[in-house]
């Protein structure tokens, strides 16, 4: 295909709207003349709220923060054991999960020889009965 072949007009859309229903907004339809680029993860409606909220003053601001303010310090020391003891949980967590992995790998070959075995033995035992003379097998119990 050709990039400058012209591309025929779209037929046009019919929506059945029921009564009592809103009526919903019209798509916005771009101008040929403009050239918008946006963002590839910003809808086209944050941009301006965004702006609202800067010119209201609802936008985030940063607080002045004293660091060497004792609430401060404290804080920080706080959050520096929170962290360090979440990140020592997470590490026990890893070492359980793959102290896990080792017993459930060790027991599902345990399991998988056991199979094995059992198989082996089935078919031993099948080998066996067929051998057997036709009428020779009396179930247990008659």
């Amino acid at each position: 295909m050709n990039l400058l072949t012209p591309v025929a007009p779209a037929a046009p859309t019919t929506m059945h709207l029921q009564p009592g229903h809103p009526t919903p907004p019209p798509t916005p339809v771009p101008s040929p003349h403009q050239h918008h680029h946006q963002h590839p993860h910003q809808h086209p409606q944050q941009g301006g709220m965004k702006l609202l909220e800067q010119q209201r003053g609802g936008g985030k601001t940063k607080k002045h923060v004293d660091k060497s303010s004792p609430e401060y310090r404290l804080r920080r020391e706080r959050n520096n054991v929170a962290v360090r003891k979440s990140r020592d949980k997470a590490k026990m967590r890893n070492m359980e999960t793959q102290q896990k992995v080792v017993e459930l790998t060790t027991d599902n070959e345990r399991l998988r020889r056991r199979v094995e075995h059992l198989t082996r033995e089935l078919d031993t035992l099948r080998g066996i009965f067929r051998q057997l003379p036709d009428g020779s097998f009396k179930p247990m119990g008659s």
